[in-house]
């Protein structure tokens, strides 16, 4: 098969110009298949989603009927912008995502490579996590010259196993066209970005030891297979967001590895819990979002859902540092509001400002 490199300067969990991670505490562990070492630094990810967060397979009534969708407003904030070349207008934004599991994983449907297939090509239960974004923005040089409205959009699909298997990723796939920054100045507004359009689908083999990435770019169709080698938790760029949920985000910190074939493979990421907090507004209408949905009870007015958060950057100090929410968990054996993804920060490249994700709606 034809090995390829390729090093995006906007590698992306969501595809706007940062690289992100998971977070949370961690172990040690002298015995794990997901690569070649004897020495672990292993994050402990447990089932923060379900009423008793301990438990470490696939509920089976989280299988096939059940589904948490979960829908956030997206809007840009320039008030930190310091760019002086140049600018961006978001319009408001979606992001969608959709988290359940199935027992009907095969990878013989997916046309997993030689190999790779699950012992006697059995079905094998895992979580699926689907997220759909899209948003509107124009480029905009200080001397007045603009860009068309650009169009983004990123659509993602990720299976993985369960938290006492530490999520270990099986499949993912990425889809998107973004219109991302491509210099800190610009002569012109056609250097002021570039179209990004690519498809990404990563197969693992069974014991997570390797993967396979076919990627699609301007019409070229390119297969790269790695050895996935590292001494720390290794998820899937795609699951992330389920990664960070499922651990503890409310002291310590944790180093993972990520899977970003358009950041050149494997990536490590520092993860830390964080003091931030949500404006009292904000939180107040979150809050609601959670209570209409049997997620939060309010025992007096003004007594708005606890949160915790989490920041999530480069190990080199290098880049952008993304913070995200979750609903704190205060019973891990009555775990009311499943350490629900509540809002994130994400900070945009060249100083551009950043984009907010707050949660409006859960449910289709």
């Amino acid at each position: 098969m034809k090995r390829f490199f390729k090093i995006a300067t906007a590698a992306l969990a969501m595809g706007v110009a940062v690289t992100l991670a998971g977070c949370g505490g961690f172990t040690s562990c002298t015995s794990c298949s997901s690569c070649n070492s004897k020495s672990k630094n292993i994050a402990l990810t447990n089932s923060n989603w379900y009423p008793g967060t301990g438990y470490k397979g696939i509920q089976p009534s989280f299988i096939d009927s059940t589904k948490e969708i979960l829908s956030y407003t997206v809007t840009h904030n320039g008030d930190g912008a310091k760019n002086n070349s140049y600018s961006v207008e978001y319009k408001e934004g979606s992001y969608k995502t959709k988290f359940y599991a199935t027992r009907q994983f095969n990878r013989a449907n997916f046309n997993f490579p030689e190999g790779y297939n699950a012992p006697d090509n059995n079905n094998e239960t895992v979580y699926c996590f689907e997220t759909e974004f899209s948003i509107s923005v124009k480029y905009k040089l200080k001397s007045g010259t603009e860009s068309d409205l650009l169009e983004d959009s990123i659509k993602t699909i990720c299976y993985f196993r369960a938290a006492g298997k530490n999520l270990q990723p099986v499949y993912s796939e990425r889809g998107c066209v973004t219109h991302v920054p491509a210099n800190a100045s610009a002569g012109s507004i056609e250097s002021a970005y570039r179209e990004f359009k690519a498809t990404y689908k990563n197969y693992y083999t069974y014991d997570c030891s390797h993967v396979t990435t076919v990627t699609q770019e301007n019409g070229e169709i390119n297969t790269d297979v790695r050895r996935l080698k590292t001494k720390n938790s290794l998820f899937d760029n795609e699951e992330l967001y389920i990664a960070v949920r499922s651990m503890k985000n409310s002291s310590g910190s944790q180093t993972v590895s990520l899977y970003i074939p358009a950041d050149g493979g494997l990536v490590d990421r520092t993860i830390k819990a964080s003091g931030a907090g949500i404006g009292d507004e904000e939180r107040k209408s979150i809050t609601d979002v959670l209570v209409q949905n049997g997620l939060y009870t309010r025992t007096e007015e003004g007594n708005n859902v606890p949160t915790v958060a989490a920041e999530i950057a480069r190990t080199d100090g290098k880049g952008v540092t993304q913070t995200v929410w979750y609903a704190a968990i205060t019973n891990a054996d009555n775990n009311v509001s499943r350490s629900t993804m509540l809002k994130m920060t994400m900070p945009l490249s060249y100083g551009l400002g950043t984009l907010n994700f707050v949660l409006s709606k859960i449910g289709e």
